[in-house]
């Protein structure tokens, strides 16, 4: 039991070092426009330390917390597929709606990571420089790859924190988080700075706040259907003060390892739906 108790410790204790580091990219929003720090400074001892480290965690902890590995890269790639269907909003909203002014999550900040501009109040100088509509202007193709890179990113790690701690719960709740992704966005010093909270200081004042928003909750459908789908089957540990009998069965298809004597592994119960019986569960038969 206190093995048990131990183990659970140090996943929670990871699981917290995880969602930490996963916040440290969307963390440009806040920190950089506030001189704290510059963002080509951010971006080397914050931003890449950060995503090393979790891909190692991710690696590292595969035998020992395997749901936490789970966890990581299926948040990470339902983030970053459901980042996607943000995109299918967000770019008509600056390109032909213009209720966004800019591309304002792939361009400028690409521009600030590439050291193109060190700070917000150079943004129109440049666009103008250019001689592109403000709306149209897309920045040079190393600074265009840096700020899709750190975009897609920020939705990946959006969608390891929603794993960790969501989990496979009911789609909808992925819209739920999408919701919170954004009040944080419109508070942000980032879009402050530019045209104020929520956006109030561009075109009617409620444009920004509705496109993103309707953007970040198709984020948040997509990132919830898939985490749901793609997390089917982890291992839960149940623990009671009752007295117990542990056992194992396939949570796919209810079958217990005994039942299987044709199969060389309890992995590959033959009676199971997958192609590969990784959904054992623990239950217990209380006495």
């Amino acid at each position: 039991m206190s093995n048990i108790l131990q183990k659970t410790k140090a996943e929670l204790g990871l699981t917290i070092i995880i969602i930490i580091l996963s916040g440290a990219s969307a963390s440009l929003l806040i920190f950089g426009p506030l001189d704290l720090i510059p963002y080509t400074t951010y971006r080397d001892v914050v931003i890449i330390p950060a995503i090393v480290v979790i891909f190692a965690i991710g690696i590292l902890s595969r035998n020992k917390f395997p749901q936490i590995t789970k966890r990581i890269f299926v948040g990470m790639s339902a983030g970053a597929v459901a980042s996607f269907a943000l995109e299918a909003i967000r770019i008509p909203g600056y390109m032909f709606a213009k209720w966004l002014p800019m591309d304002s999550m792939i361009s400028l900040p690409g521009l600030l990571l590439t050291e193109k501009i060190s700070s917000l109040s150079e943004v129109k100088q440049v666009i103008m420089q250019s001689g592109v509509a403000m709306n149209l202007y897309h920045a040079p193709l190393d600074a265009f790859m840096a700020g899709t890179l750190w975009h897609f990113w920020n939705g990946a790690t959006f969608g390891i924190v929603y794993a960790l701690i969501i989990g496979k719960g009911r789609w909808w709740y992925g819209m739920i988080w999408a919701f919170i992704i954004e009040i944080g966005m419109m508070l942000a010093p980032y879009l402050i700075i530019m045209k104020g909270p929520f956006g109030i200081e561009h075109m009617d004042g409620y444009n920004i706040f509705v496109i993103t928003l309707i953007a970040h909750l198709a984020f948040g459908a997509v990132l919830g259907i898939l985490v749901q789908k793609w997390k089917k089957g982890e291992i839960t540990v149940t623990s009671t003060k009752e007295r117990s009998v542990m056992q194992i069965k396939c949570a796919d298809c209810g079958c217990l390892p005994l039942e299987c004597k044709v199969s060389k592994s309890g992995k590959e119960c033959t009676n199971c739906t997958l192609d590969e019986c990784c959904c054992w569960a623990i239950i217990q038969n209380r006495s």
